[in-house]
C-alpha cells in the first residue's frame, strides 16, 4: 500500500468523522429546540389556567350578587312557617302541596304550562294550599345569575302581593335554559309591566338591589338537602303532599295528565 493511498484514506476518514460530529450537533440542536418549544408550550398553557382560575376566583368575590349577600339579610312578606316558601292559595289551613322549581327549568314551565292550572284551581277552591320554593341550582350547572335573579324578583313580587301571576309571567317569557335572560334586571322589570300595579318604585329597588339574595340563597341551601318524606329531592321540579311525591313526569311517558295529578294529590290528603 503506498503511501499515497493510506493519506487519502486516513483524510476520508477523518472527512466522515467531521460529518457525522457535524450532523450530531445538528440533531443535538434540534433536539434542544423541541424541548425548549414544548417547554414554552406547557408554560403558556399554564398561564393560560392561571389566568381563567384567577378569573374565576375573582369573579367568584367580586360582582352585585356577592355585593348583595353582604347587605343585612331581608326576605319577602308573608313566607311559609319555616321561612322559605311562597304560599298561594285561600285556605291557609288547608294541606300543602310543596313545590320545587328553578325559574331557568324547562321542565318546570312545561309542568306548569300543562298541570299548573289545576293545582291553582285546587288552591283558589282550599282544597290545598301550595308552597313555591324557589331553587337556583341551575345557575351553578349552566353558569350566569338568571336564576337567582328571578328568584330575587319573584320575592319582591311577593311582597308586593303579587307572586301568582308574575311567577306564571316569568315562566311564559322563560328563555332557553342556556340563554342567562333573566340575570338581565331590567328584563325582569319589562316583565313585571305585564303584570298589573306590580311596577312600582318600591318593587324596582327590590330587583335592582337584589334585595332579597340572603333569602334566595337560603332557599338553595335548603333545596340541596331536601326531602319529600323519606325521598330525597334530586331536581325540579318536584312536589309531594303529607310527605308523599307526587309524580309530575311518569317515566317513558311524559307529563301526568291533569286527571292524574288531582287523583294522586287527593289520595295523598286522605291518607
Amino acid at each position: 500500500m503506498s503511501s499515497k493511498n493510506s493519506e487519502g484514506k486516513r483524510t476520508a476518514r477523518e472527512r466522515m468523522a467531521q460529518e457525522r460530529a457535524r450532523q450530531q450537533a445538528v440533531d443535538r440542536r434540534k433536539r434542544v429546540m423541541i424541548i425548549a418549544g414544548s417547554v414554552v408550550a406547557v408554560l403558556v398553557v399554564v398561564a393560560v389556567i392561571g389566568v381563567i382560575v384567577g378569573m374565576s376566583k375573582t369573579n367568584k368575590k367580586k360582582g352585585p350578587w356577592k355585593s348583595a349577600l353582604t347587605k343585612p339579610a331581608s326576605a319577602p312578606a308573608n313566607l311559609s312557617s319555616d321561612g322559605l316558601g311562597i304560599t298561594v292559595g285561600s285556605n291557609p289551613n288547608a294541606p300543602t302541596l310543596i313545590m320545587y322549581e328553578d325559574f331557568r327549568c324547562p321542565i318546570c314551565h312545561e309542568v306548569e304550562k300543562a298541570l299548573g292550572p289545576t293545582m291553582r284551581a285546587m288552591a283558589d277552591a282550599g282544597t290545598i294550599k301550595i308552597d313555591y320554593h324557589i331553587a337556583s341550582f341551575l345557575d351553578g350547572k349552566l353558569g350566569g345569575n338568571g336564576s337567582k335573579y328571578a328568584a330575587n324578583a319573584a320575592g319582591c313580587a311577593q311582597t308586593a302581593g303579587k307572586f301568582a301571576p308574575y311567577h306564571d309571567t316569568l315562566y311564559a317569557n322563560q328563555p332557553d335554559e342556556l340563554d342567562d335572560k333573566f340575570s338581565s334586571r331590567s328584563y325582569l322589570l319589562d316583565l313585571a309591566g305585564k303584570v298589573d300595579g306590580l311596577r312600582t318604585p318600591q318593587f324596582d329597588t327590590c330587583v335592582n338591589d337584589l334585595s332579597y339574595a340572603s333569602w334566595v340563597d337560603n332557599v338553595e341551601n335548603n333545596f340541596q338537602d331536601a326531602k319529600i318524606g323519606n325521598t330525597r329531592v334530586t331536581g325540579t321540579p318536584s312536589a309531594g303532599v303529607n310527605g308523599k311525591p307526587i309524580t309530575l313526569v311518569v317515566q317513558g311517558r311524559g307529563l301526568a295528565t291533569p286527571d292524574e295529578l288531582r287523583a294522586q294529590i287527593e289520595a295523598a290528603i286522605k291518607s
